[in-house]
């Protein structure tokens, strides 16, 4: 059966590839040398009054606000006073749902961009690059047939270590001689960072388009491509971040643990498509474009300097993240792509869709992805709010929408705070009329609306679990503590959810 497209151009059948181990540091003169390279990023421990010795000039812009502030309590206070409790509860309401007033119009407004009859690229300009540390797990061989089955001119694999680097090799060897139209390159590096396996695809791509995707995501579309790769007929457009959902892995509408965190990991990549095709739309940014399966412009990519950045990547003004941050690297990339003036696209249809798999992994890894995540939140924004290089004002003056409504809205998105804010302000004031009045269940029946609207498709695409939505929207209070504890931890850049450690004793066993 063939699957290609009328319009495609079979790419020419690469060559066998040798098993190989680059290590290509002494034929580049800007590299650094091996003790000090940030092939294995080390988190160096760093104490308070480290920072307050190195950075004074921090807690002297943080101090002179709260003197500020303790200096005119007594105006504050008076000033508060006189306000009514009806006054409180429309401004917290205001705050709280107008960002969801224009997210609902986003999303009306939002439009994909068509596969054209005669496209500029297709699957044979692009090259897919699979960093993984996992190569025994059956979802990383199922990831790459489906990506295979579209065809693309070839898959850079690379992983951590000799022993990984031979299972890979085997998975790549049974592939090859049922994928023949594209080339299967395999490598590795000594230490498992994401980021370096990353660069070191790169740095050898030769086509115009790379896919960075993760090794446990799946294409169900043989055109997912095509439709993919669409918005790239402009030649503003350097991103394109491709629509994501969680599979049920578990029996829709099933009440047990494993159900209902698989139903939670649904509507959590649900909420944030909801989101991203909203302020896509209302002024083209994005919180991030995931790195779970993401498009670039090679040249992007390759620019100057910028995966020498992307691998030394630090935070908190250079004190915190050790060599190399090890977490957050496609926020880093979305971040430069607007720094570096490219356009980002959100695309969403049925062929661009990406699926992957989120809280099948029991409780432990599911809640270790939640704080990393977090804690990605709390020390990525930041950057986009107040970073350097212009960031900042680019960011706000073309993307006002997004500075305020996603970046800034993100760092004090707590529900159980705003939600007992404005349930208390309500029955505080002369709106309410007692528990059988009807005013203060209009108010909650809002509450459960606005929390539902974006899950919304999921429900849609199975009925069943509509029970279950109870749990959901507990979640997003139980969230709330989650999000708490990352924003004191936020210094913390441990990859929650792998055990990097593991991996990295194996690799080097033998060395």
């Amino acid at each position: 059966m063939n699957f290609l497209p009328t319009n495609f151009r079979r790419p020419p059948r690469a060559t066998p590839i040798k098993l190989e181990v680059i290590d290509d540091d002494e034929d580049r003169s800007e590299a650094a040398p091996e003790d000090d390279h940030p092939l294995h990023p080390k988190v160096e421990s760093i104490s308070l009054s480290d920072i307050i010795e190195k950075k004074p000039s921090i807690f002297i812009l943080i101090l002179i606000p709260l003197i500020a502030v303790y200096m005119n309590l007594n105006h504050i206070n008076t000033y508060l006073t006189s306000l009514s409790w009806e006054t409180y509860f429309y401004g917290v309401f205001f705050l709280r749902y107008s960002r969801l007033v224009l997210n609902l119009v986003g999303t009306y407004l939002y439009e994909h961009v068509p596969v054209p009859q005669n496209p500029r690229w297709d699957s044979g300009d692009v090259t897919v690059v699979v960093p993984t540390i996992d190569p025994g797990n059956a979802k990383f061989t199922e990831c790459l047939q489906s990506i295979l089955e579209n065809r693309p001119r070839g898959i850079r694999i690379v992983t951590v270590g000799d022993p990984l680097l031979v299972q890979c090799e085997r998975v790549a060897a049974r592939l090859r001689n049922h994928y023949p139209w594209s080339y299967i390159h395999v490598s590795s590096r000594d230490h498992p960072s994401k980021r370096e396996q990353v660069a070191e695809a790169v740095r050898h791509v030769a086509t115009e388009l790379t896919v960075l995707a993760d090794d446990h995501v799946f294409w169900p579309s043989r055109r997912f491509l095509a439709s993919a790769i669409a918005p790239f007929e402009s030649d503003r457009v350097g991103v394109v971040a491709p629509f994501k959902r969680v599979r049920r892995s578990t029996p829709a509408g099933e009440w047990s643990v494993a159900s209902v965190l698989n139903l939670v990991g649904c509507c959590y990549l649900q909420r944030h498509n909801w989101e991203l095709r909203a302020s896509n739309a209302l002024d083209g940014g994005v919180f991030v474009v995931s790195g779970r399966t993401a498009v670039y412009r090679t040249r992007f990519l390759r620019s100057g300097g910028l995966m020498d950045r992307y691998t030394r990547e630090t935070f908190f003004l250079g004190m915190l993240g050790g060599r190399c941050l090890l977490p957050d690297d496609d926020n880093f990339l979305t971040r430069a792509a607007y720094r570096l003036g490219w356009d980002v696209r959100w695309q969403e249809t049925d062929d661009a869709a990406v699926e992957t798999t989120l809280g099948d992994e029991g409780v432990d890894k599911f809640r270790g992805q939640l704080i990393r995540w977090a804690r990605t939140t709390f020390r990525s924004n930041p950057c986009n709010l107040w970073g350097g290089g212009g960031l900042a004002w680019q960011t706000a003056t073309r993307m006002p929408f997004s500075y305020v409504g996603v970046y800034f809205a993100a760092l004090c998105n707590f529900a159980v705070l705003w939600d007992a804010a404005i349930v208390v302000t309500f029955c505080r004031s002369g709106l309410y009329n007692g528990v059988f009045g009807g005013a203060i269940w209009k108010l909650l029946g809002w509450i459960v609306f606005s929390k539902t609207v974006k899950i919304w498709p999921h429900f849609k695409r199975y009925p069943q679990d509509l029970p279950l939505i109870v749990f959901q929207i507990l979640f997003g209070y139980v969230h709330s503590f989650i999000k708490f504890w990352a924003l004191i931890t936020f210094w913390d850049c441990t990859w929650l959810g792998r055990n990097l450690e593991a991996v990295d004793a194996m690799a080097n066993a033998g060395h």
